[in-house]
């Protein structure tokens, strides 16, 4: 059993946004990067595989839906989701508070805290939250990245999974 993602135990999962369609996450305190362009958490969690946030209830969003167009009217012909009115926009928007400025959703409070987590040698992850959440990564493909958890500055060290295996698993304290 892999522990690549005990050290976000105790940590929230502060900063939700995308570099193109791919999930960026960050998890604990929220600071300026050190380049001065952006913000960043202690840990950061790249995710290009099938992913859902559930709640107690059930899904809330999850990666299918940043490509449902849920604008007024009908969906224009040239719509992208960055062109905003995503049905995934629209959900995390509910949840997190949005900061344009860096384009991100962000949770400043103690709602999304990590309780536990759960891995596979499969690449599929589970991160118990705080309330009766959940985000949950599946990878669905047999040769693409699927995540890639890392310290966003400073150590260099990456957890990177591909569908084949772990490419790194150096652990990240």
């Amino acid at each position: 059993m892999f522990r690549i993602f005990e050290p976000l135990i105790g940590l929230r999962l502060s900063i939700v946004r995308r570099a193109a369609d791919m999930l960026v996450l960050h998890f604990g305190e929220i600071r300026q990067h050190p380049s001065g362009e952006g913000t960043v958490g202690d840990y950061a969690l790249h995710v290009q595989c099938p992913w859902r946030l559930q709640g107690p209830l059930g899904t809330i969003t999850g990666s299918g839906d940043l490509w449902v167009y849920v604008g007024r009217g009908e969906r224009p012909k040239n719509w992208s989701y960055e062109d905003g009115f995503s049905l995934q926009d629209q959900k995390l928007g509910t949840y997190f508070e949005r900061d344009e400025a860096t384009r991100s959703w962000v949770n400043h409070s103690e709602r999304f805290v990590v309780m536990s987590s759960e891995e596979s040698g499969h690449g599929d992850v589970r991160l118990e939250l705080k309330n009766g959440m959940a985000l949950l990564l599946f990878p669905a493909e047999s040769s693409a990245e699927s995540w890639r958890f890392f310290v966003p500055v400073g150590s260099g060290q990456h957890v990177v999974f591909s569908a084949l295996h772990v490419i790194s698993s150096t652990p990240l304290r």
